[in-house]
This record gives C-alpha cells, sequence and structure tokens, in this order.
C-alpha cells in the first residue's frame, strides 16, 4: 500500500470521526430540542396550561425526570402588549411570572418560583426526590420556601432577546453560559451549560412567554473520548470549537476541555473554556491558517500542521447543529502523520528481507480486507436502521465486496419500491402499517374527520388549449402546491379526481383541532396557487379554486375489492362535503363552511352566514357559510359580510323589502349581496307559503 493512499484511508477515517462526533453532539443537543417541542406543543394545543405557575410547573418536572441529561426547564410567563420601533417586546406589568425546574443533586430535582410582590420579585423554592421511594411519596408535593428577592425575569436576556419581533418563533440555541439560576451562587459552583431558548405561543397563536431547556457542557466533554491523563484516545484528539467572526476579525476558542486541568474564564461578557498550557498539537491547531481559513462558504478543511518538527494530520468538519444558533461550530481530528504511517515505515525498512516484505504485504491486505467488510456491514447495518426509521431517501452506497455490493442494491430496490407506494397511499397510513406489522384489511371506523373538496373553475376550457405534456406539466405545478398546504396542516390527500382534490383531517393519524386545521388549509392553499400563478414559470392566466368543507363522522377505511384496496371516507358527510364546493358558484364565492366547521372555528377564523339551503339529494337544510380570513386579518368584505348578515336575518322574517334596501348599495360590489337581492325581488312579488323557514333548494349538485 503506498503512502498516498495511507494518507487517503487516514483522511476518510478522521472524517468518520468527524461525522460520528457530529452525530454524538447532535444526539446530546436533540435531547433539549425534543423536550422544548413537546412542551411547545402541549402549550400551542391548550394541553398545558401557561395561566398560573401550578399549572405548568408538571409538565417542566416530567422532562427533566424522565430525562437525566436535562439540567434545567425553564418557562418565563409574560404578557405582550406590543413592539417598540426597534423591535423589542413590550410587556404588560402583571403577569411576569418564572417557572424554572432543575437539577441539584444526584437524586433532588428542584422548582423555583419567581413571582411579582409589590414593588419587587420574590423567589421560592421547592426540593423534590427525582425517584420518591416509601413514605416520600406521599409527601410528593412539596412545599415552597422563599429563597429570597429576586430579579425580573424578564429583563434577563435569554428572555429579552427571544421575545423580540424579529426571533419570534426561532429556537436559539446560546454559546457556553452560566446557568442563570446560579447567579447567587459563587463562581466555582456555578453550572456552565448550553440552552435552547424559543418564544412560545398558545392554541390562538397568542405570544405567552420563553421558554428554555439547559444542558450540561459535561456531556460535550465525555463526547470528546477525553482520557483521565488528559491525552488523545484511540490515536487521534478530538476538539470541539467555536470560531466567531465579525467584520475586523475572527475569534477561535474551545468548546470542550481539552486537558483535565483546563477551566472557564470570561471574556467580553462571553464565557470560554481556557487551557492555560494546551498541548502543542491543539496549540499549533489553533494558530493554524487550516481554522483561520474556515467561513460559511468553505465550512471543512483538512491539511497538516508541523508539531515540534513532527507532521500532524488535521481535519476540520462544520457541526450543522440545525437552525437556531451554535453556527460557527466545528469538530478537529489530529493525528500524527506516524499513527498511519508507521506500518508502511515498517515494511519500508524489511523491504530487504524478502520474507519480511512477503508478511508485511500479507498483513496489509489483511487489514485492507478486514476494514473493507466492515464499512460494507456498517453500510448494510446504517440502512437497514434508516429504513427501520421509516426514512427510505436513496443512497449511492456501494461496496468492492461483491455479496455486500448485492445486498445494498437489493435494499435500494426495495426502498424504491416504498416510495413509489408513497406516491399512491398516505405515507401516514403505510407508517401505521409498518409498526403494526400488519396488511390492509377490508373494512373502515366511525370517525369524526373534517373533509376539503376542491376544483378548479373553466378548467375544462383550458385543458382545451394546451397539449396533454403541458395540462400534466401545469396540472402538476399546481397539485404540488395544494398538496404542500394540505399536508403542512396535517391533512391527508385521499384522491386526486382530475384537476379536484379530496383531504381528510383527523384521519389516518389523529388532528387535534382538525376543523381549524382544514381551514387553515384552504386558506394555506389558496396563498400557495396565487405564489404560483405570479411566477414566472406558470405562464398562463390565474384560475379559480373553490373549496368546500365540512366535519362529520363518517366511514373511514380501506375499501374496495379483496385484491385491490383504497383508503377513503365514506358516507352521508362526505356527499354534503361534496355537494359545498360547486355550490360556491351559485352565490359567487370560492370558499363555503358547513356549519359543523364554523361552530369549532369561529374562534380562529371569520366567517359570513350565506344561506340555508338544501343541496340536492339531501332533505334536511344547513346553514352555510363563506370562509373569509383568520381573525385579526385586514378583511376587506367585512363590513359587506355584516350587511349582509344584516339583511339574511330579516330576510329570514320575511322582510323582503328591507332586505332588498339593505343590499342595494353592495350588489355590484358582492355577488353573495346580488344573489341574496334577487330571491327577494322574486319573493315580494311571489310571497312563499305560511311555514316558510328560509330553506333555498340549490338546483344542481
Amino acid at each position: 500500500m503506498s503512502r498516498a493512499s495511507i494518507l487517503a484511508t487516514a483522511e476518510r477515517a478522521r472524517m468518520e470521526t468527524a461525522r460520528q462526533v457530529e452525530h454524538d453532539v447532535d444526539a446530546e443537543f436533540e435531547r433539549a430540542r425534543r423536550a422544548l417541542e413537546d412542551v411547545e406543543h402541549g402549550i400551542a394545543s391548550g394541553a398545558i396550561g401557561v395561566d398560573r405557575p401550578s399549572a405548568i410547573e408538571p409538565a417542566l418536572f416530567t422532562r427533566v425526570l424522565v430525562d437525566p441529561h436535562l439540567e434545567e426547564v425553564t418557562f418565563t410567563h409574560a404578557a405582550l402588549v406590543g413592539y417598540d420601533p426597534t423591535g423589542n417586546a413590550v410587556l404588560a406589568p402583571e403577569s411576569r411570572w418564572q417557572v424554572a425546574v432543575f437539577r441539584t443533586g444526584a437524586s433532588d430535582v428542584d422548582t423555583r418560583l419567581t413571582q411579582k410582590e409589590g414593588e419587587g420579585f420574590v423567589s421560592r423554592v421547592r426540593t423534590r426526590p427525582a425517584r420518591p421511594e416509601g413514605p416520600e411519596r406521599i409527601r410528593f408535593a412539596a412545599p415552597l420556601h422563599t429563597a429570597g428577592a429576586a430579579a425580573d425575569p424578564t429583563d434577563h436576556p435569554t428572555f429579552t432577546v427571544l421575545a423580540t419581533r424579529e426571533r419570534r418563533g426561532r429556537a436559539i440555541w446560546s454559546d457556553l453560559h452560566y446557568s442563570e439560576l446560579d447567579q447567587a451562587l459563587p463562581t466555582s459552583e456555578r453550572r456552565v451549560i448550553v440552552s435552547l431558548q424559543k418564544a412560545v405561543e398558545d392554541e390562538s397563536g397568542r405570544f405567552v412567554g420563553v421558554l428554555r431547556v439547559g444542558l450540561l457542557t459535561n456531556e460535550l466533554d465525555a463526547i470528546t473520548h477525553l482520557g483521565a491523563d488528559g491525552g488523545p484516545r484511540e490515536g487521534h484528539r478530538i476538539v470541539l470549537l467555536a470560531v466567531d467572526t465579525d467584520d475586523d476579525s475572527k475569534q477561535v476558542h474551545l468548546v470542550a476541555r481539552v486537558t483535565p486541568n483546563d477551566h472557564l474564564a470570561t471574556f467580553d461578557d462571553s464565557l470560554r473554556v481556557v487551557s492555560d498550557r494546551p498541548p502543542p498539537d491543539v496549540d499549533a491547531l489553533l494558530a493554524s491558517p487550516l481554522v483561520a481559513s474556515l467561513d460559511p462558504d468553505h465550512p471543512n478543511g483538512s491539511g497538516t500542521l508541523m508539531v515540534d518538527g513532527e507532521p500532524y494530520l488535521a481535519t476540520l468538519h462544520e457541526l450543522p447543529l440545525g437552525s437556531g444558533g451554535t453556527s460557527g461550530w466545528f469538530t478537529a481530528i489530529l493525528a500524527p502523520e506516524s499513527y498511519y504511517t508507521h506500518d508502511l515505515v515498517r515494511f519500508e525498512r524489511a523491504s530487504i528481507v524478502g520474507f519480511g516484505a512477503a508478511l508485511a504485504l500479507v498483513l496489509a491486505i489483511g487489514v485492507v480486507t478486514i476494514g473493507a467488510v466492515r464499512r460494507g456491514l456498517g453500510r448494510v447495518v446504517a440502512t437497514t436502521t434508516r429504513m427501520r426509521q421509516f426514512d427510505f431517501a436513496p443512497s449511492n452506497d456501494a461496496s468492492a465486496l461483491r455479496d455486500v455490493d448485492e445486498v445494498m442494491k437489493a435494499l435500494e430496490r426495495a426502498k424504491t419500491v416504498v416510495r413509489a407506494m408513497g406516491k399512491y397511499v398516505p405515507v401516514d397510513l403505510v407508517r401505521r402499517l409498518y409498526v403494526a406489522n400488519r396488511e390492509p384489511e377490508l373494512g373502515g371506523e366511525l370517525l369524526e374527520v373534517s373533509l376539503m373538496f376542491t376544483d378548479i373553475q373553466g378548467f375544462t376550457s383550458l385543458s382545451e388549449t394546451l397539449s396533454p405534456d403541458e395540462l400534466a406539466r401545469r396540472l402538476g405545478d399546481y397539485l404540488d402546491a395544494m398538496s404542500e398546504a394540505i399536508e403542512s396542516t396535517g391533512g391527508t390527500i385521499d384522491k386526486y379526481i382530475g384537476d379536484a382534490v379530496m383531504a381528510i383531517w383527523n384521519a389516518p393519524t389523529p388532528v387535534a383541532g382538525h376543523e381549524r386545521q382544514a381551514c387553515r388549509a384552504a386558506l394555506a392553499c389558496m396563498d400557495a396557487v396565487q405564489k404560483l400563478y405570479a411566477s414566472r414559470r406558470w405562464g398562463l392566466p390565474p384560475l379559480v379554486t373553490r373549496f368546500g368543507i365540512h366535519k362529520a363522522r363518517v366511514m373511514v377505511g380501506h375499501f374496495g375489492a379483496h385484491s385491490r384496496l383504497s383508503y377513503t371516507a365514506l358516507g352521508d358527510g362526505v356527499n354534503l362535503a361534496a355537494r359545498l364546493e360547486p355550490l360556491c358558484k351559485q352565490y359567487g364565492v370560492v370558499m363555503l363552511a358547513s356549519e359543523e366547521i364554523v361552530e369549532e372555528a369561529k374562534d380562529a377564523f371569520v366567517f359570513r352566514r350565506l344561506d340555508r339551503v338544501a343541496v340536492k339529494g339531501k332533505t334536511r337544510a344547513t346553514d352555510v357559510y363563506e370562509l373569509l380570513g383568520r381573525v385579526g386579518d385586514d378583511i376587506p368584505k367585512r363590513q359587506l359580510a355584516r350587511r349582509y348578515e344584516q339583511a339574511f336575518e330579516v330576510y329570514l322574517a320575511r322582510d323582503f323589502a328591507t332586505a332588498i334596501e339593505l343590499l342595494a348599495p353592495q350588489e355590484a360590489l358582492d355577488p353573495p349581496s346580488a344573489v341574496l337581492a334577487e330571491r327577494c325581488r322574486y319573493l315580494r312579488e311571489h310571497p312563499p307559503p305560511e311555514g316558510w323557514d328560509g330553506v333555498h333548494v340549490a338546483p344542481s349538485k
């Protein structure tokens, strides 16, 4: 084996080590992301209350309890009044409090409650065992004890930065910092953490505070495999560092210890790991052009360092830890060149003796073969692991070993089949069948779902002017935009019928507030297609899409023949939902919702009551509503809608002349007003019989 091939193999080995470090760091940070998302989703869905500290404390305590890697979980509550001209949050003086749950030892979990009392803030603390035993279970709800005066928690940067208009809704990672909860402790006793924080909203979209999850940096030291003597592990030294770049300079600092004697110090209000006597290879790395050349456009690098006259090989790899912060973190893998080439040197020295040369050759071939087998089997294991996690993304893994390569090709073919199936069957349904390890069976179950039917007005005329290929491409662009908007709200595409779409919420996967999600999807679809029509690649006149939305209990499941099934919804509610969409045309609107949808979604969306109608094939009348937009949106038709609803009320009271008078000023501006006014004129000339209840019988589907 040549020197060049050995160094190339060494480079791959270092890069693999760097990727493993990236995986380990990301897995550690994922704990905080998962905990934050769980609590955030609970608040957003209304499952976790934030109206008082005692409502949210159990959720925070549970997260710390179930994950021993979490050091603290803190929620700071405040009422948002607005933003100042610089984008900083303006808070109401009342309702400011903080609940922090954190570890104080191997077995205790404390809760600190900070609230305003009088002119200042006071903290109270309760200590509870993480796993109470015996009599401790009876006294689990420990009392709060006053800890003393405290600062306003909404003045701390971990709140003020996250509450700004610019960062609201974004999860932000911090750099190394002392825990806010330890401000009263001596520096030597304060915990060093990295934390993830985010401004959160309740189920109505109202800002309620900032949630923060903290991790101890000791875990980063463990990931670097630092030995007890501070030396490198298994021939490699792993260094975690960060590069801070501003307009004038570039600062490089350590994120984890490189020797057991490293300590922490504060520079320019930032906490840094300081090594008074860094190992020579680390010292050479920090001063090398390799580090100086790192930037967002060149996040990785490799090269050679001279350390006391000996060449060291270094590989730097960016740690892409996701959005929200910790950008500029890197892992560096260092090893002396002799670590890789010492076998080659021995071979060269022994080449004088033929037997020694032959023996070295056999050993080298054995090492390479074993490495190839290990890497090949490792790829097979990694691919099957991803498939078990329902990751069927294609990959280009190949192996020099024929048997391993055949296995990899077979796995790729299997992933291709599953990806293809996902284009015809809802992915959530496939995942449920996969987890349950069973095949679909004919039949269904009665579920309450929200349904949406859409159709393009005049699509048939447009299709006659396009070639088949052009028609397929345009329709594909349109359905891509619609599908993305529907799936982003938890909806499932039941089927495409030409240009029409049938979508369903709350099946096969439960969706909280599915009525609101269906309304949100309709507005999102409208926004998505408008952006598509405005793009240069569309190149056609804008189309008009009509929507019908309804909630009902229907049969949902697998229907069809035993040899071929379709997952869909059946029932009277589906038929009513399908009839709402074409009913839009009669009123000159694009979105109609049933009264069942409106009853559940009226707190989040603005509707206009249009009519009381009996659709074709139905004897029972239902009130239909036009979906105008979200609560809080600027809705141009709001005044027209209010006047229309006043006219509709007097219409139901048989006062057709007053209804005509109310509608007259807006007939030319509002198609529904023109429809109702025309109907009132007819009824004024041809009065309805006694017992008439205002029901309009729709003349078509």
